[in-house]
């Protein structure tokens, strides 16, 4: 049988598209097993940790930031555990329904929860999401214990600082919060715990110390993100260091109770160290409320109140120092010849000079007759300090302040710490293009004018004063204290004088601050009121005002009082400042007495007696056992 010719090219058609698919075939089989090769045994390792990654989660265990202490070891700053409530999308089939359950049982707003998850919705879905940062104890319990009924929620344990102490110190030891920028920036076993930063005080000073370095564990999970098992050996997490401070929480409680309801700034140190032993400015406030970040109603309370809680008013606040400056004129008198002990002024009450029509005014009013350097320090006599001023000049009272650090930064390492300033002809020349007037020269004598300084600067100088000329600056931690000293160009006599003075101010009749006074423990010490308002401006008020706007506390002077003892061999430097108090030897001074005075009972005297009792029984020793044991 003959076949038909168009058969045979149906064939070859039919053979070729048999080709054509089988070449197709062996592609597509070549670029499978191709695949195959690139995914299991070029990219084989990489793909299966990926694969391992949906059953083995690495559980980070962040370190402990460092705690913070007392010179005594009382605990000041330490880390609580905080149950974090915790959302794994992936691990959560439900999310809705979920959410809704959270919601009911553990009593939190649906609606906060959600906003929770879609303010994280960049986030990947594996990663958890915090839904509430310290959830009550109980009800981290419940949850733990009906952990089925919450696919994909969880609970641990992240610790938190804490401040057991509340308030005290608050702008010292400063706060953390959460970081908001910088953290990538880390060594990755430090991010986590570094989460948490130090914002402000002793907190952001020493942060990178603090920090620990993070551990860590690999744990298998199941379908609902529960931990089954950990796998291999766990990596422990290492805790910051420990900070020890100068700081006596004995002293900074007094200070506390004793600047109640008041604002304004108290500084205890010790001159011979440097040694703050407390600083508190007020009001104060709780760093607790920063911990896991601050709610919008109690940061906005903070910022708006007209006391201004968050500055650090001794070491930011700038102020006159009013009568304590009498210390740099008396001295700067004293240096350049325009003074002597001797020297003698008639103070009627006023002052005037050429050109001025309004006399400068002594404090008190009817004068304090004929005075002397002694009595004008101990009774705070303006008219003798504004001719000793007048005398010296405007220049050598500002080098001699300065030498005394006053309008210098004083180095103590705290954030944002102002200089203020302490004029000179040259400085009104280059800050206000105007030349140094005469009539501005009575009112720098006195500490008024264009002065300000910080009270840590002001007791700066007085611990300069008390110490005979050496500067130990002030030191915040208690391994640094007694380090860095410095002696200062001033003459002996002159700030021996100056010291007699000030123990006069306390100790003598006419002494302006005599409630100071104690048996034993000789003070030495300084009242001072600045102005707030100028007297002119005063006047002014008293004619315009109405008897209840006058007697408003923000046009009262401020009122400061700075005293050391005992004053033959100084130990403690005290100072306190009071916003409108009116009066240093009022408002200020009682202050400071409760200070000296608990200070005196409870460590002086402790002290002493222990000091004593030591010796008694080393004189019962015998001779060669006292000799063998000098030289062990």
């Amino acid at each position: 049988m003959k076949l038909n010719p168009l058969d045979f090219e149906e064939l070859d058609r039919i053979r070729i598209r048999l080709i054509i698919l089988g070449g197709v075939v062996i592609l597509i089989f070549s670029l499978l097993a191709s695949r195959l090769w690139y995914l299991q045994i070029s990219h084989g390792e990489k793909y299966l940790e990926f694969s391992q990654g949906n059953r083995i989660r690495l559980v980070p265990e962040p370190a402990l930031r460092g705690n913070i202490y007392d010179r005594n070891g009382v605990l000041l700053a330490e880390n609580r555990p905080a149950y974090q409530l915790l959302l794994i999308r992936e691990d959560t089939p439900n999310l809705e329904t979920t959410l809704h359950k959270v919601s009911e049982s553990l009593k939190i707003s649906y609606s906060a929860l959600q906003e929770k998850i879609d303010a994280n919705q960049d986030l990947a879905q594996f990663r958890p999401i915090i839904l509430e940062e310290d959830l009550e104890y109980e009800k981290a319990m419940y949850l733990e214990t009906f952990q089925d009924d919450f696919p994909g929620v969880s609970v641990v344990v992240r610790p938190r600082r804490f401040y057991p102490q509340k308030n005290f110190a608050s702008h010292l030891i400063g706060y953390v919060g959460i970081v908001q920028e910088d953290w990538t920036e880390l060594p990755a076993e430090k991010r986590s715990s570094s989460q948490i930063v130090g914002h402000s005080g002793v907190e952001l000073l020493e942060n990178d110390h603090m920090i620990g370095l993070d551990g860590g564990r690999q744990a298998e999970v199941d379908h609902m993100g529960r931990e089954l098992q950990v796998l291999g050996e766990p990596v422990p997490s290492v805790p910051g260091k420990n900070i020890t401070l100068s700081l006596d929480v004995r002293l900074q409680k007094v200070a506390t109770d004793a600047m109640k309801g008041e604002s304004g700034a108290v500084i205890v140190m010790n001159p011979k160290t440097g040694g703050i032993l407390a600083l508190a400015s007020f009001p104060d406030f709780d760093p607790n409320l920063f911990s896991g970040g601050i709610d919008p109603e109690n940061w906005k309370r903070l910022l708006e109140n007209p006391q201004h809680p968050m500055e650090n008013k001794a070491i930011q606040g700038l102020y006159a120092p009013g009568s304590i400056f009498k210390v740099a004129t008396a001295y700067a008198g004293l240096e350049e010849g325009a003074i002597t002990p001797e020297t003698e002024y008639v103070c009627n009450g006023v002052f005037q000079v050429k050109g001025r029509d309004e006399p400068f005014k002594c404090w008190q009013e009817k004068g304090h007759g004929k005075v002397k350097l002694h009595g004008a320090i101990k009774g705070s006599c303006n008219v003798y300090f504004y001719n000793t001023g007048m005398e010296a000049g405007v220049d050598s009272m500002h080098k001699y302040a300065s030498l005394f650090r006053l309008g210098k930064l004083t180095g103590v390492g705290l954030l944002n710490e102002k200089a203020g300033s302490i004029p000179s002809s040259s400085w009104k020349k280059r800050v206000l293009n105007e030349p140094w007037y005469g009539g501005e020269t009575p009112s720098m004598a006195i500490g008024q004018g264009y002065i300000i300084v910080t009270p840590l600067q002001v007791i700066n100088m007085i611990n300069i004063l008390a110490n005979d000329g050496i500067w130990m600056p002030p030191r915040l931690f208690l391994e640094d204290e007694g380090t860095a000293s410095q002696l200062i160009p001033l003459k002996k006599e002159y700030l021996s004088l100056i010291r007699k003075g000030m123990v006069a101010v306390v100790n003598e009749a006419g002494g302006t601050a005599r409630k100071v006074q104690f048996e034993e423990f000789t003070v030495a010490g300084k009242t001072a009121t600045s102005q707030v308002i100028s007297h002119k401006t005063r006047e002014t008020l008293e004619e315009e005002l109405e008897e209840e706007e006058k007697l408003k506390k923000e046009f009262q002077n401020h009122a400061w009082f700075v005293a050391f003892g005992p004053a033959e061999d100084p130990e403690i430097s005290v100072i306190a400042l009071v916003e409108h108090g009116e009066s240093g030897s009022g408002a200020a001074a009682p202050v400071v007495r409760k200070l000296l005075s608990y200070y005196i009972d409870n460590i002086y005297k402790p002290k002493s007696q222990n000091t004593v009792q030591t010796n008694l029984n080393s004189e019962n020793i015998k001779f060669s056992t006292r000799l063998q044991m000098a030289f062990n």
